[in-house]
């Protein structure tokens, strides 16, 4: 499957998701909003920089030794 993320106004949301139920079941899925969240590639992006930093491997982070300075 592919991926896109729209916003669209409240007065036609419920328009566009009959329309999405028009599509062969099974041919797409609905991520509901929820800004508290992440969304699977923020998750992805976060385990990836987390088993880096469980490693010792700071280069995800540009000019750290300034920052570990500074706390």
């Amino acid at each position: 499957m592919k991926t896109i993320t729209i916003d669209i106004s409240e007065k036609v949301y419920n328009l566009f998701r009959g329309l999405l139920k028009q599509l062969p079941k099974g041919s797409y899925k609905i991520y509901e909003e929820d800004p508290d969240v992440l969304t699977a590639e923020e998750q992805k992006e976060l385990y990836s920089i987390q088993n880096k930093l469980d490693k010792g491997d700071l280069s995800d982070f540009v000019d750290w030794d300034d920052v570990q300075d500074k706390f």
